[in-house]
């Protein structure tokens, strides 16, 4: 065999082997990026899976109370309904008592706002 000849079968497996490397690379990149976008699935469905049994719980936890007597109670209140022996008081306010109430407060306000002086005006505005 010339020297030639081995020279070239050399650079041929030289090639073959730097396309063997290459490839092997190329292919090694996509399987770590394929296992990133898994991982990052599964963690975004393990999120998803706490967040749905939080929920199931706190569902649980109203069912629990909804079927207790005590809830009863309170629908049955809210629909005017009452126990027996029980009296029931209504008391209503007049709508003039809470306009007073109103013009009372805003009066106050005006006065607690004359009474401040200019700076303290200014530092409860920005603080």
């Amino acid at each position: 065999m010339s020297s030639g000849f081995r020279t070239i079968i050399t650079f041929i497996f030289l090639v073959c082997g730097i396309a063997v490397i290459i490839v092997t690379l190329v292919l090694f990149v996509k399987e770590k990026k394929r296992a990133y976008v898994i991982q990052n699935e599964i963690h975004k469905l393990q999120q998803e899976k706490k967040r749905y049994e939080h929920d199931n719980n706190a569902l649980q936890a109203e069912i629990t109370y909804l079927q207790s007597e005590h809830s009863y109670e309170k629908e049955a209140k809210k629909l005017n309904y009452k126990k027996q022996g029980e009296h029931v008081v209504i008391v209503r306010r007049s709508p003039r008592n809470k306009e007073n109430e109103d013009k009372d407060k805003s009066i106050k306000k005006q006065d607690e706002t004359q009474s401040l002086k200019h700076q303290e005006i200014w530092l409860n505005y920005f603080f």
